[in-house]
């Protein structure tokens, strides 16, 4: 095992991860009363058993502990270590029972490595298996990060480029394997995010790169990234993709009324299950029955993007709304913050939380969403900010605080409705380190050390087991965080 940074203090902490490793959680906290399970439908019964909690991605992990009830202390400190493994690039961590990690990446170099699903044991943080979801593609091909999930049906299904996976979770063994459409005289397609319907059903969605300068001996950060840029400026066809778990057999293939760039969100409203996109424009849904899709004419589309605003990170559900920001990619107008009702899509409120900044709007990462406290924690990474705004279900937004920070990554939402804490990497000088903060005040609750010199690109800080947390790097490394008292 090796720690990172050396000192007296990284090795009394390593002696105390190993000791803690199945500690139980303090009375109260709902992460103790976790059972890990399979389930009828959706997503596995674990702490995260996916980028964002679940297929309607408001990034609020509910099995999990405050900083108060992990350690006691109003001033936790967060002790680190750090995987012997190279897991380079990493993207997502998911768990499944305890005992189980699984890190999903995308190689050194994206055209020439594929993607990866590794097998880690959350005890010692080694490595036990590793199964590659491509191999190695053309030169001129576009390879692009999709994700992970664990299937309620206990199985993990990965996403990566044009290919989709079924694997046995105790080895790693490919049960099953999909090549999932593309343009056959085009630059390469990526199926870059999935969910998972009430029903089991998976569904994902295609972007094609088209023309590109990137060069496709480009690193993966640069490579990979550069080609969705690409895919945004060509704006080709998107089609929508629904697979059944059990052998990954398309079920249907619909074409969207736009170009897609953003996840897809899934979410089940009035008795009846929905997928929500943000195209080019306009938010627009499909509703969903028996393995079909179409198009839902009675609802929107909303434009969401208007004058030189770029297109919108994936959509999310906050209780009866749908939110989704703008600018993607880099503009010169300030991000917009848009949200509409399910049920009603002429009722819309928009906010642009930064206006007034001075600077350009970028951010690759979608908002956070709290259906308890009807708020949405967002960040512009360009202008440096941070804020938490609260939606009226009838008055519309109201900015309840502002601070600065600068990350690339998603905000993850934990603890309980009443003290929920904002966890998110802050990279400042000396590069990435975790903070987590108060939801309710933005007020600075504890801190990692430096983590990674280079910013996680566009990933989440992954709850697990006995409040432990997980961090990978663009540097290939996989840190645990543990709050401890002082």
């Amino acid at each position: 095992m090796r720690f990172a940074g050396g000192g007296l203090a990284l090795i009394l902490a390593s002696l105390t991860f190993a000791g803690a490793a199945n500690a139980a959680q303090p009375p109260g906290c709902a992460a103790a009363d976790i059972k890990p399970g399979t389930t009828d439908a959706g997503l596995y019964r674990t702490i995260a058993p996916f980028e964002h909690f679940s297929s309607n991605r408001t990034q609020v992990f509910p099995h999990t502990c405050t900083l108060r009830q992990l350690t006691g202390s109003k001033r936790p400190e967060i002790a680190a270590r750090q995987s012997p493994d190279d897991f380079s690039t990493p993207y997502i961590a998911a768990t499944r029972n305890r005992g189980q990690l699984f890190v999903y990446g995308y190689g050194a170099n994206a055209a020439t490595e594929g993607g990866y699903v590794a097998s880690v044991d959350p005890r010692t943080l080694e490595e036990r298996w590793r199964t590659r979801i491509t191999d190695a593609t053309p030169a001129n091909a576009w390879s692009y990060p999709g994700v992970q999930v664990v299937h309620g049906n206990g199985f993990i299904y990965a996403v990566y480029a044009s290919v989709m996976v079924k694997l046995d979770p105790a080895t790693g063994r490919t049960l099953a394997r999909r090549d999932l459409p593309e343009d056959p005289d085009g630059t390469g397609a990526a199926y870059n995010g999935m969910v998972v319907l009430p029903d089991g059903r998976i569904v994902t969605k295609r972007i094609e790169r088209g023309p590109c300068a990137v060069p496709p001996t480009a690193p993966a950060q640069v490579g990979a990234i550069g080609g969705l840029f690409c895919g945004v400026a060509n704006a080709l066809p998107t089609d929508v993709v629904v697979l059944d778990p059990k052998r990954l057999k398309i079920v249907s293939t619909t074409p969207a009324p736009e170009p897609i760039t953003g996840r897809i969100t899934a979410a089940r409203f009035d008795g009846r299950d929905y997928i929500y996109a943000a195209g080019r424009d306009e938010l627009f849904r499909f509703r969903y029955r028996n393995g079909r899709l179409r198009l839902d004419h009675g609802w929107g589309p909303v434009t969401y993007r208007t004058g030189e605003q770029q297109p919108g990170t994936g959509p999310g559900i906050l209780g009866g709304f749908v939110v989704v920001q703008t600018n993607f990619a880099s503009s010169p107008e300030p991000m917009t913050v848009t949200a509409v009702s399910q049920r009603d899509p002429d009722r819309v409120f928009r906010v642009q939380p930064f206006a007034g900044s001075g600077t350009s709007s970028f951010i690759v990462s979608k908002a956070a969403l709290d259906a308890a406290t009807m708020t949405v924690v967002t960040h512009d990474t360009a202008a440096g900010r941070m804020a938490a705004i609260r939606l009226d279900p009838e008055r519309g937004f109201k900015v309840r605080w502002r601070r600065d920070i600068t990350a690339l990554a998603f905000s993850a939402l934990v603890g309980g409705a009443k003290h929920r804490e904002i966890v998110i990497p802050d990279s400042g000088t000396d590069g990435d380190e975790v903070v987590w903060l108060s939801e309710r005040r933005g007020r600075e609750l504890a801190r990692s050390q430096p983590l990674a010199v280079a910013p996680a690109p566009g990933n989440i800080v992954t709850p697990g087991f006995d409040g432990r947390y997980y961090y990978v790097s663009s540097e290939g490394k996989l840190w645990e965080l543990r709050p401890s008292a002082p």
